[in-house]
């Protein structure tokens, strides 16, 4: 049942994204990045609308794949300041932890190359590029 997951219960929890809807998780993921995200939208589209979504680390990459699949509410443990402008922009209810300037990139010495070409590649050429990978 719903009322025991949260973004706590995800947050204490292995996996880096989790799909949910109707009150039963659909999808779930221990991937890193934007993997996970990008499987479960090939995967399970239309159930990712109007769903909720926890994702471990959300930044604007993710931000627009998110709001492409249509998904209603987003739970994240931590969210770039773009990320959350982006969603709420979009009409994306929003639950995070920690609220952060940028993504840092695997060896946490500079941005994360996705976060960066999202934020420079228009959105529509951003989500063909991603969903073809």
């Amino acid at each position: 049942m719903l009322e025991k997951h949260n973004l706590d219960y995800f947050a204490a929890r292995p996996w880096s994204f989790v799909l949910i809807k109707n009150d039963k998780i659909i999808y779930k993921s221990k991937l890193r990045g934007l993997k996970p995200l990008i499987l479960c939208i090939k995967k399970n589209k239309t159930e990712m609308q109007g769903a909720i979504v926890y994702d471990k680390i959300i930044g604007k990459a993710a931000a627009i794949l998110l709001a492409c699949a249509k998904v209603k509410e987003v739970w994240t443990s931590a969210i770039s300041f773009s990320a959350k402008q982006y969603l709420a922009r979009k009409g994306v209810k929003i639950a995070y932890i920690k609220l952060i300037k940028y993504i840092k990139d695997r060896r946490s010495d500079g941005i994360c190359p996705m976060e960066e070409i999202s934020q420079k590649m228009p959105e529509r050429k951003f989500i063909e590029m991603i969903l073809k990978r």
